[in-house]
């Protein structure tokens, strides 16, 4: 999905849901749900971009030492 459609769906969900937030004066959740949105959001668009790593690089750098242990041990 590109950066403009995630944009646009957010808007939409934005625009479904903080009318009944607002109408019950739900000040926190307005708050805690666009800071969610913005960051999900800015991450995704991050990711897109190639600025934001990939969390499996990050699995595989943990794991490894882990894997070759282990593989040294059962031989």
């Amino acid at each position: 999905m590109s950066t403009f459609a995630v944009i646009v769906v957010s808007i939409i969900v934005c625009a479904y849901e903080l009318p009944r937030l607002m109408r019950k004066r739900q000040r926190k959740e307005i708050a805690v749900f666009l800071g969610l949105l913005v960051i999900s959001v800015g991450l995704y668009a991050g990711a897109e971009k190639g600025i934001v790593p990939n969390p499996v690089y990050w699995m595989e750098m943990v794991y490894k030492p882990v894997y070759d242990g282990v593989m040294t041990w059962l031989k």
